[in-house]
């Protein structure tokens, strides 16, 4: 593990913790270990908005239709369980000091490093 991991984990870990991403964005912004981290975060939570905005619409179409509605917005949250594994995921890299892209939609950079 490089000293930038060492000194930097706890930023890293802040990076999947939702909106929290926004302190080691500001906080280690020389570090390029908790930047990646950050990357990999706030790629998380854009996708993971993006699901619940699809949530929402999808509970209002369907919300009117007793049980129908129900068991459609059940089916539509699940969806966030991997969301969680993700971030779970990243938060484990972090720990261990690796520089690892997320499942799926890891290689998108949306910050650079």
């Amino acid at each position: 593990m490089t000293q930038d991991a060492e000194k930097n984990k706890g930023f890293a870990v802040l990076a999947y913790l939702s909106w929290l991403l926004l302190i080691p964005l500001f906080c280690a912004k020389d570090s390029h270990f908790a930047r990646f981290h950050v990357g990999q975060g706030i790629t998380l939570a854009i996708f993971w908005a993006c699901w619940w905005v699809v949530e929402i619409i999808v509970g209002a179409i369907t919300g009117w239709i007793p049980i129908l509605g129900a068991v459609i917005s059940v089916i539509v949250a699940l969806p966030n369980i991997f969301f969680l594994v993700f971030a779970i995921i990243g938060i484990i890299n972090a720990i261990n000091g690796e520089e690892k892209p997320l499942p799926i939609f890891g290689k998108i950079t949306i910050l650079k490093v």
